[in-house]
């Protein structure tokens, strides 16, 4: 190769580079900051914690070797969002990629919020979102709050080897979370 190749090679490189983090940066969905997980004969289980609450994710990978599993899932708003819920919220989640939806209506703010996501197949790329509103009170300023979450995983079984398994589709990775796997977003519209 020529210097002058291999300078436009490391240019282009380097350009790449850039516009991958600007994107990663950007956020996933209505301000959320995206997950990826892999579940695996050896990782069925998905746990993270941050300052808005508590997400889970389960497979039955052993029991579904050869047909579509269901990916059970939780999340819990945390006590400091808690503490400043003045009333009930309303949730809802759907699906990028798959027929599911799952809603409640005026639910308390510390709901164990719970569902199952049927038919995801192996080795694909796979993206849940969720979304409460409530009221709040925050320094004696009331508004409503808008919390969401995104959670990328795809399902590896240990037999083929995909590249959907391990990044996903599209060539750019998810924005990461401040410990670079998980994130939520809270944003609250205070009242005039």
């Amino acid at each position: 190769m020529s210097l002058i190749a291999a300078r436009r090679a490391a240019a282009l490189g380097s350009a790449a580079l850039a516009a991958s983090m600007l994107l990663a940066s950007a956020p996933a969905h209505a301000g959320t900051q995206q997950a990826k997980h892999t579940f695996k004969m050896s990782a069925p289980y998905y746990k993270k914690t941050d300052s808005n609450g508590t997400f889970t994710g389960q497979v039955n990978m052993a029991g579904t070797v050869g047909k579509p599993a269901t990916m059970a899932w939780s999340f819990r708003t945390s006590p400091k969002v808690q503490a400043i819920a003045t009333g009930r919220m309303t949730c809802k989640a759907g699906h990028m990629q798959l027929p599911y939806h799952d809603s409640h209506a005026s639910v308390p703010v510390d709901y164990f919020w719970h569902s199952s996501v049927k038919n995801n197949r192996r080795n694909k790329d796979y993206t849940l979102w969720g979304n409460c509103t409530f009221r709040v009170k925050v320094g004696g300023k009331t508004g409503t709050a808008n919390l969401g979450f995104r959670f990328n995983y795809a399902l590896f079984d240990g037999i083929s080897r995909s590249a959907a398994a391990d990044q996903p589709t599209g060539g750019t990775a998810p924005a990461p979370g401040k410990d670079g796997e998980f994130g939520t977003d809270l944003k609250i519209a205070y009242d005039s």
